[in-house]
């Protein structure tokens, strides 16, 4: 897999990122470990995870971020490791209480370097906004972890793109870092807003207009839509999950999965490969697919599709634009 580099920073990261929030609960350490080997491997070397990760499942917390602090630990190679994790989440009992005091984001960061037995973070994102709180206040804080060398680069997890913008406008006017990327969901299927988390910030037309425009990166996470057009191609409708009906169920994406479907097979490629392959080559705006898979068959072909050349002609058709 190759290496870009990543908009705004200077670090070259491999074209996809490793999802990793079932690591140590659904995945125990022998496959966790095998799942990361084989990533790295494969020249992948970008892992995100997050502090609240298997925190929704009763016992220990924070499981994803252990797994590979204690991976990391055993193979010596944090120095070849991008790792992007994020804080700041609400207790998942509360999702309704914000957590983005100056207190909460420092000890946040503090646990996840703990558990990652490192001493920064490359990549570290806020995992969730309030719109009611100054913007300042968090960049500043924000901020202070970089000096401190916390992070070396700082971004937002479903954060709209006009909080985005005044909080840049706040560093730009104050002299302080700017956020670098955008953790969002997106993907080759269009999700049903109405049927969807609310704390969650989907790809629409304006925040994908905002991305374009500014050169924004953007980490896509659900980038392949719960395998809604794979498991469309191996076994229809009623093999999708209860959740990929719920949330991508529609005709808008039954006819992208005609022309998925078509130019895999006329290509000779997977859909799965194209599903990735399509975020990869956004002629737009950067856009680095988040792949969480189950086993190293799903894995490999997920990694094998962001190497795919893709033309404009070639999304804009896959889109059905």
């Amino acid at each position: 897999m190759d290496k870009v580099l990543l908009s705004k920073t200077d670090m070259y990261v491999s074209k996809a990122a490793l999802g990793t929030d079932t690591y140590g609960l659904t995945l125990d350490k022998a496959k966790s470990y095998e799942m990361l080997d084989f990533f790295m491997d494969q020249g992948g070397n970008l892992i995100d995870t997050a502090l609240v990760y298997s925190n929704w499942a009763p016992g220990e917390k924070s499981r994803s971020e252990k797994m590979i602090g204690a991976w990391m630990n055993e193979r010596k190679n944090r120095d070849k490791v991008i790792i992007s994790t994020k804080g700041a989440h609400p207790e998942i009992e509360h999702m309704d209480i914000t957590r983005l005091s100056r207190e909460e984001i420092t000890s946040d960061i503090n646990e996840s370097l703990e558990h990652l037995k490192t001493d920064y973070i490359d990549i570290y994102w806020l995992h969730r906004d309030c719109e009611a709180l100054p913007v300042g206040e968090i960049m500043e804080t924000l901020n202070d972890l970089v000096k401190a060398g916390k992070t070396r680069y700082i971004g937002m997890s479903n954060w709209t793109h006009k909080r985005i913008e005044e909080a840049n406008r706040y560093a730009s006017g104050h002299g302080l870092a700017k956020i670098i990327s955008s953790q969002i969901q997106y993907s080759l299927a269009q999700a049903l807003t109405e049927n969807n988390d609310p704390t969650l910030v989907l790809m629409n037309d304006d925040e994908y207009s905002y991305f374009s425009d500014h050169n924004l990166s953007v980490f896509a996470f659900a980038s392949q839509a719960k395998g809604f057009f794979s498991k469309l191609y191996n076994g229809g409708i009623d093999n999708l999950s209860p959740k990929a009906k719920e949330r991508y169920l529609s005709e808008t994406n039954l006819k992208r999965f005609e022309r998925i479907k078509e130019y895999a097979l006329s290509h000779g490629i997977t859909v799965g490969q194209l599903v990735v392959g399509g975020l990869c080559e956004n002629k737009d705006f950067q856009t680095i697919p988040i792949v969480g898979c189950k086993n190293i068959p799903q894995l490999e072909e997920s990694l094998s599709g962001a190497d795919i050349k893709l033309t404009k002609e070639d999304i804009d058709f896959l889109l059905n634009k």
